[in-house]
């Protein structure tokens, strides 16, 4: 039975997008005054208003993955702090948040289903972790380490994991954090700030940060490749294009180094005759313009001081000094190592995490990378080139202190997702890739 005046208020009813510019004209009116107060009300002002805006027109889980997307895109961008008192705390935290909490109704109807070498990597090394900090010689500050590698590095796969998104949601995380490397590296060219090496640094805290950002960008470029369009690829090669030329400014020799080293691996790995004879043409040009390449070197740039000039060899110098103090540290206490507190100390991750950790330790952490790095051996193309960037980040890790930070574990938990999409596609993985198989989420599949 409808009730009298049903049809008529039915007509009445504003559409979403009328109730949402609405409402949002009506928080506009309400927030200004916070707005044209300070920078920060500003900002709160626009982030409420999008969210809001989004949260009508898209509903809670589209946003919360929007949200998601969006930090990935904000993550190489680690100078973008919303409060200059919290200096670690960076937008795409804000962003990652924001969007983990929409999506939590969504997570708690889902089972999390890590993939068991990662999980069984994860628990053993935080494990140790907690031992070794309780034991240390600066236990607070090592629980704040053991607190930061959990929130940013395992923590932030975990929920990736958790939320186990398809196909076209990786595509979109991968070509996000692509974008924002470009974005990086367009505002290093334009503001041309320098650090007192004369390096690039782009949106980035530091000009090494720059280079792995924009290696781990380059590496995702063949995976973003197999799925768009022929039409359409020339898009990700331009803006990988951009990601090599951040990796050339920023100076950093272990980017460099290891994006040399994964292009020569890669043709191996895509089982490609087409990527073969791509790099034998880029090393025959390469040795075409030897020549100007090297007169071109300066020590801005990450050849010329991977050749020497500039600050390499005081670098170096300083990198072989902390090395022998790391060394010294592990030699006191090798079994379960002397604690987080001075993790960042030597530009060896391994050696870091033997140090801190002893040898126990670092055995649970390589487990850990090789999880992410394992679909390289058991899976085929598209879904292998996802551990790309691991592989990439594996061999910068001999020559870098960046651990836990989350411009790294955003792209690394895509390999790890590399089973599953390759499962929903079809393939059957060997053995070890059953071993790391997500399984699907329901109501969110392609």
């Amino acid at each position: 039975m409808t009730l009298p005046g049903a049809a008529l208020l039915s007509r009445l009813r504003p559409s979403p997008a009328l109730a949402s510019a609405g409402i949002t004209g009506v928080l506009l009116i309400a927030l200004i005054p916070l707005a044209v107060t300070s920078t920060i009300g500003a900002i709160i002002t626009c982030f409420s208003v999008v969210l809001l805006i989004a949260l009508i027109v898209l509903g809670l889980d589209r946003t919360g993955e929007l949200f998601i997307i969006l930090g990935a895109c904000l993550v190489p961008l680690s100078r973008l702090t919303p409060v200059d008192a919290l200096s670690f705390i960076t937008v795409a935290d804000a962003a990652f948040a924001v969007g983990f909490v929409l999506l939590l109704p969504y997570l708690l109807r889902n089972p999390l289903q890590l993939p068991p070498m990662f999980a069984f990597g994860v628990a053993g090394m935080l494990t140790v972790a907690l031992f070794s900090s309780l034991l240390s010689d600066q236990p607070i500050s090592s629980l704040f380490v053991l607190a930061r590698l959990l929130v940013g590095a395992f923590g932030l796969s975990t929920f990736i994991i958790w939320w186990n998104p398809d196909r076209l949601r990786v595509v979109l995380i991968a070509c996000a954090y692509v974008v924002g490397n470009v974005v990086s590296v367009g505002y290093a060219l334009i503001r041309n700030e320098v650090s007192f090496e004369g390096r690039r640094i782009g949106l980035s805290e530091h000009p090494n940060v720059l280079g792995l950002c924009a290696l781990l960008a380059v590496a995702l470029v063949p995976f973003i490749v197999t799925q768009v369009p022929r039409s359409w690829r020339w898009i990700p090669l331009g803006l990988g294009a951009v990601c090599m030329y951040g990796v050339w400014i920023s100076g950093s020799r272990a980017a460099l180094a290891a994006l040399i080293a994964v292009a020569v691996i890669y043709p191996v790995l895509a089982r490609s005759v087409l990527a073969g004879l791509s790099l034998i043409a880029a090393f025959t040009a390469a040795l075409a313009f030897a020549g100007r390449l090297l007169g071109e070197t300066s020590s801005s740039n990450a050849l010329g001081r991977l050749l020497g000039s500039g600050s390499a060899s005081a670098s170096d110098q300083a990198r072989e000094d902390l090395i022998r103090r790391t060394l010294d540290q592990f030699q006191a206490s090798p079994i379960l190592g002397n604690g987080l507190a001075d993790l960042l100390a030597a530009h060896v991750i391994y050696l870091q995490v033997a140090a801190a950790l002893g040898v126990v330790g670092l055995g649970f952490y390589l487990l850990v990378l090789w999880s992410t790095v394992s679909p390289l051996a058991v899976l085929s193309p598209p879904f292998s080139l996802l551990a790309l960037p691991a592989l990439a980040y594996l061999l910068v890790g001999f020559v870098t202190p960046l651990l836990f930070d989350r411009y790294i574990w955003t792209v690394l938990a895509l390999g790890l997702l590399a089973p599953r999409l390759a499962s929903a596609a079809g393939e059957s993985p060997s053995r070890l890739g059953q071993s790391n198989k997500v399984a699907d989420a329901p109501g969110m599949s392609e």
